[in-house]
């Protein structure tokens, strides 16, 4: 993903546990801005809060021409006026359930 979009995008919340089928909540037409923070890491920057599944791990964007980045939640700010979403970008292994020490993250 390159730096620097901005605007429509398709957003997905996912929790997604070993064992359970993944629970998502699906936003269309969300604007936001994504910017890389380094090798792997990925900002999304939302003008709006984001509905999903209470133990969310994961995030997946999709832009208008098809390109789709997905990653892990590690930490962001989710407010009713927007907000921001940092991700690990690529591979990621599934746990159980969540982490008992999220570092302060959890998706209200």
């Amino acid at each position: 993903m390159s730096d620097g979009y901005e605007g429509p995008a398709t957003v997905v919340v996912i929790a997604h546990y070993l064992g359970h089928g993944p629970v998502e909540r699906t936003t269309l037409e969300c604007l936001v801005r994504l910017s890389d923070v380094d090798a792997g890491r990925t900002r999304v920057d939302l003008q709006q809060y984001l509905q999903g599944p209470k133990a969310a791990n994961l995030l997946q964007v999709v832009l208008p021409d098809g390109h789709r980045m997905q990653g892990q939640l590690i930490d962001g700010c989710n407010e009713p006026g927007g907000g921001w979403l940092l991700i690990n970008v690529g591979s990621f292994e599934l746990t159980p359930k969540p982490p008992a020490n999220t570092n302060g993250w959890k998706w209200e």
